[in-house]
């Protein structure tokens, strides 16, 4: 992968991150959380052949909670503290 394609990938998970962690946006910041963990997943199967706990750890068995925890806020609406909710009152 080209550099830039590397910064764009860091950048795209800071600001997921990010969105989930201040609220904003957080069921699409976490929905993008969830492609990313899913390409980094794929990446990890079939391009580096890493079985799920993988050598010394480093499978894709965290990747895969990071997927499912971010399914959960994504279904959930990301909870009651999310911006829009604090100002608007919803």
């Amino acid at each position: 992968m080209s550099k830039s394609f590397i910064r764009f990938l860091g950048a795209a998970e800071l600001a997921g991150s990010l969105g989930v962690i201040v609220g904003v946006l957080p069921q699409l910041a976490a929905i993008g959380l969830i492609l990313l963990m899913v390409g980094a997943i794929q990446k990890k199967m079939f391009v580096w052949h890493t079985g799920f706990w993988g050598k010394q750890g480093y499978g894709w068995h965290y990747d895969l909670m990071l997927v499912l925890m971010c399914m959960v806020i994504a279904s959930t609406g990301g909870g009651s503290y999310t911006l829009p909710r604090l100002f608007i009152g919803h």
